[in-house]
């Protein structure tokens, strides 16, 4: 799971899980200094403790295991949540240090969900840059990370809060942009989406 902070990837992966029926999680967390440790809790107490609208509140990896089952079959996932991206270089050298660890995991992925808001791209209406992007919400750091996607097969972009006013709008002009690409929208907070999610991943993993 990549994108900026804020966007919904730790709920995602938090409500995910339950929608893979998994009533506890447990957790493998990996620090940028190479501490581990080993979490387990309900998806309450994930939702109230690893969520917060706070930036950066992810300062490390988090990764649970997913079985996707599929008729008499079933796949495996390792479900990946990564600290947030920002643009330029951050003043917390901590921080730099978990994206860092975020973009060498991007390179070494099979496959990459990209998370991105639905919901301010809809609410920015048609004020783009020269450049043609929704200045702080589709920027050039989504732009590259979109490009990098565009040659993996395992590569989609999930537009969240699908749920929210005029965030369809904002899904529109997704596609419409990254024509080509898969785009899936979703609410990381009511599950939409998320068949369509799992449809996706399972053909991949």
């Amino acid at each position: 799971m990549i994108g900026k902070t804020n966007v919904g990837k730790t709920l995602f992966c938090v409500h995910f899980a339950e929608f893979m029926g998994l009533k506890e999680l447990r957790w493998l967390i990996e620090r940028s200094d190479g501490r581990t440790e080993q979490r387990r809790m309900s998806v309450n107490e994930a939702e109230r403790t690893l969520s917060d609208p706070i930036a950066h509140r992810t300062r490390g990896l988090q990764s649970i295991r997913l079985d996707l089952p599929r008729g008499k079959t079933s796949r495996q996932l390792l479900l990946t949540d990564t600290t947030g991206l920002t643009d330029g270089v951050h003043p917390d050298s901590v921080l730099r240090e978990a994206m860092a660890q975020t973009l060498q995991t991007l390179l070494t992925s099979n496959l990459v969900m990209h998370i991105v808001d639905a919901y301010e791209i809809g609410r920015m209406g048609d004020e783009q840059d020269a450049q043609g992007a929704w200045q702080g919400v589709w920027n050039d750091l989504d732009e590259q990370l979109s490009r990098y996607g565009s040659g993996k097969n395992g590569y989609v972009v999930l537009a969240n809060k699908i749920d929210l006013p005029g965030a369809k709008e904002g899904f529109k002009r997704l596609k419409s942009r990254l024509s080509g690409q898969t785009v899936i929208p979703i609410s990381a907070l009511h599950g939409t989406g998320f068949r369509e999610v799992k449809q996706h991943v399972w053909r991949l993993v």
